[in-house]
C-alpha cells in the first residue's frame, strides 16, 4: 500500500469514529501499513469494525485481521474448474482395446520400460503396441 491508498483508509476510517487526519498521522499509518496491499486493509477493516474488543481503531488492529481478510476473500472468490486437458485413451493394434484394459500390451510396455528405462517409451509404444 502507499502512502495515498493509506490516506484513503484513514478517510474511509474517519467518517466513523471522527478521528483528525494529518499528514503525521498518515506518515505512522504506513509505517506500520505499509506492506498491507489495500484489498486485504479494507477487508481488516471491516473485521476489526465488527471485533466488540476494539474501541479505537489502531493499525494494529488491521495487522490483526489482516489474515483472516486475506483467507475470506480467498474464500469469496468464485471456484473456477480449469478444462481436463487429456488425450484420449489409445487402442492396442493387437487386440483393439483400450491400452490400460488390455493386459497382454500393458504388461509388454511394463517390460520394455523395466529393460530400457522410461526414455523412449512413447516411441516404443507408438512403433510396436499403439493403433
Amino acid at each position: 500500500m502507499n502512502i495515498s491508498e493509506v490516506k484513503q483508509l484513514l478517510t474511509e476510517i474517519a467518517a466513523i469514529d471522527n478521528r483528525k487526519l494529518s499528514e503525521e498521522v498518515a506518515q505512522a499509518w504506513y509505517s506500520v501499513l505499509g506492506f498491507m496491499p489495500l484489498d486485504i486493509a479494507r477487508e481488516a477493516l471491516h473485521l476489526a469494525r465488527k471485533d466488540d474488543r476494539i474501541g479505537w481503531l489502531e493499525p494494529k488492529n488491521l495487522v490483526t485481521w489482516a489474515k483472516e481478510a486475506a483467507f475470506k476473500m480467498d474464500r469469496d472468490k468464485p471456484k473456477v474448474e480449469l478444462p481436463i486437458d487429456t488425450a484420449p485413451q489409445r487402442l492396442c493394434k493387437d487386440h483393439e482395446k483400450l491400452i490400460l484394459s488390455c493386459n497382454p500390451c500393458a504388461h509388454r510396455l511394463y517390460k520394455w520400460e523395466q529393460a530400457n528405462g522410461s526414455k523412449g517409451l512413447h516411441d516404443f509404444a507408438n512403433a510396436e503396441i499403439y493403433s
